[in-house]
């Protein structure tokens, strides 16, 4: 079983959760949903992989039980518009897969328009299996996509290329 923790708000984690328990090829997943008001409870459980999308509510106190629970993650994948510029994880970790609208993500938009974005990698990731993934550009279809935010799909790919 694959323990995936999602820090995020309840609307942004349920359309990452419905996104992926609809896409992804593994069925062993197990999507927790991560809070202030549960991280608590969260410090015991040995997450696989954190996905990092929205720190509005984190206390201080707080910090170092999310670095608690993020030391110990094989993959940490997280928002660098959000998270770029707070201390609030160890950066030093290895399998940090950074997404966002900015120029140094590791997974960003390369150009958007109304019914497809190109995604690009900027640098070759290893995915759950130690098979490697190379930089480059992907078409993702938007469609069907019109309430999700460019961010929540960016966060919603960085999980498919580790788990598909």
């Amino acid at each position: 079983m694959h323990f995936i923790g999602i820090f995020s708000n309840y609307l942004e984690f349920e359309i990452i959760k419905e996104n992926i328990e609809n896409h992804i090829k593994q069925k062993n997943l197990q999507l927790i949903h991560i809070t202030s008001g549960n991280i608590d409870n969260m410090k015991n459980i040995v997450f696989e992989t954190i996905l990092l999308c929205d720190k509005t509510n984190i206390k201080e106190a707080q910090k170092d039980i999310l670095n608690k629970i993020c030391s110990n993650c094989k993959y940490i994948i997280m928002n660098a518009d959000v998270f770029g510029n707070t201390k609030i994880i160890n950066k030093k970790m290895s399998n940090c897969i950074t997404y966002g609208l900015n120029q140094k993500s590791t997974i960003t938009v390369s150009s958007i328009q109304e019914d497809k974005a190109i995604i690009y990698v900027q640098r070759n990731l290893k995915n759950i299996e130690e098979k490697e993934i190379e930089m480059g550009e992907t078409s993702i279809d938007l469609k069907d996509k019109k309430q999700i935010s460019i961010e929540a799909i960016l966060a919603i790919f960085s999980i498919f290329l580790i788990y598909n």
